[in-house]
């Protein structure tokens, strides 16, 4: 009988700091990281590099299953490093374009059912810490230990905010 390779889900609203606990979490555990909002947002910049239509849902699906993509956690403690095709992308996948066309392509349920099989792929050992809506409702449904996040309307708004600022201040 095989080991179940352990699963951490974080789920929970935009602003609730899911990125935050699941990162931490990660490096403690010394687990892999999937952040799977960005894999929607790397879909986003592959489909715009490769000129495939965002009303291309059979070519978007194909993308989704072929895109060379990685997360590395830094040493550090830092954001960790997304890559797609071998480039650092961690942050221009954080422009407000990018953004916005992330959020049409996840609107797409042949591009989701694309992306799940890809999220699924991420577990592996030692482990994993996934952030990301329905991470342990529908992508990781039988995770050990299922986290949910929540914060006040106040809160997330700050937490928003700060991470503009921040944006903004390094750029």
């Amino acid at each position: 009988m095989s080991k179940a390779i352990p699963v951490v889900t974080v789920d929970g609203p935009s602003g609730a700091g899911k990125g935050t606990i699941s990162q931490l979490l990660a490096a403690q555990l010394g687990f892999h990281y999937l952040d799977s909002g960005a894999l929607y947002r790397l879909l986003a910049m592959a489909a715009q590099r490769h000129k495939v239509a965002l009303d291309n849902v059979e070519g978007l699906a194909v993308l989704a299953g072929h895109m060379d993509i990685s997360f590395e956690m830094n040493p550090d403690g830092g954001s960790p490093t997304v890559r797609l095709e071998g480039e650092d992308v961690s942050d221009l996948i954080r422009s407000e374009e990018i953004g916005k066309l992330a959020s049409l392509v996840a609107a797409l349920p042949e591009v989701r059912q694309a992306l799940l099989q890809r999220q699924r792929v991420f577990a592996r050992e030692p482990g994993l810490v996934a952030d990301g809506r329905d991470m342990g409702t529908v992508v990781f449904a039988q995770a050990q230990a299922k986290i949910y996040l929540t914060a006040s309307a106040d809160e997330r708004a700050k937490r928003r905010y700060n991470q503009l600022i921040s944006k903004e201040e390094s750029d």
